[in-house]
């Protein structure tokens, strides 16, 4: 109770990643930075239930209107994205890729669905709503083998706990450099960017100018988002 009551009374303000993970598995709950100290929690979801692992194989076996990804051997199903959520991805889609061709860029970006082979194994394929590729050797013909440099997930109340979580975890240990959570629901954005061990979280409005880690002179500005 004393790492709670410090971490919401602020005087915890970057508590380390293990903690928060500690916390979310005895309270139900999952954590992010509000910007002015606390973190702030919000419930979870139910986990799916675990059975038989699956591979690689049984993800491209799946048939093509089944929209699902793999993780650690375990398929987590995904619903046909909503109009909202298109808009943000469109947008945001158009800013990175703009922003590159104007400078001449080497990266590539790319809109879900697109296939990365994160763990550079057999258990785990994602599909990011965007990805922004710079190390281009990564890339082949069926998506990626490795973790692109940024990404970012639009969420829904059923993805929540995963994008949250789950995939934050993956991301953060496979290597990406940043990665944004962009909430149309609360009209939040997350963005976490990741440095070896240490996290830096930083929350934003839909109104705001955000800042794109990855670049020194990138920002986007939700304001402008036709939504």
């Amino acid at each position: 109770m004393g790492t709670v009551n410090k971490i919401f009374s602020g005087a915890t303000k970057s508590p380390k990643y293990d903690t928060l993970l500690a916390l979310e598995t005895v309270l139900g709950m999952y954590f992010y930075h509000d910007g002015d100290g606390p973190y702030i929690s919000m419930v979870r979801e139910e986990d799916p239930d675990y059975g038989e692992e699956y591979t690689i194989e049984d993800y491209y076996a799946l048939p093509e209107k089944v929209r699902a990804e793999l993780i650690d051997g375990q398929f987590y199903y995904m619903a046909v994205p909503g109009r909202i959520h298109q808009e943000i991805l469109g947008e945001l889609h158009y800013y990175v890729k703009d922003y590159i061709r104007k400078k001449k860029g080497r990266c590539r970006v790319y809109a879900a669905p697109f296939d990365v082979r994160l763990d550079k194994d057999d258990r785990t394929v994602v599909q990011p709503d965007l990805s922004v590729v710079c190390h281009t050797e990564l890339l082949d013909e069926r998506g990626m083998r490795g973790a692109p440099d940024f990404v970012a997930e639009v969420i829904s109340e059923s993805t929540g706990k995963k994008d949250y979580t789950l995939k934050l975890r993956k991301y953060w240990n496979a290597g990406v450099r940043e990665y944004w959570v962009i909430d149309p629901l609360k009209k939040k954005i997350v963005t976490y960017q990741f440095q070896g061990e240490d996290m830096d979280i930083k929350l934003y409005g839909f109104m705001d100018k955000v800042p794109v880690g990855i670049y020194e002179d990138l920002v986007i500005d939700f304001g402008t988002f036709q939504l």
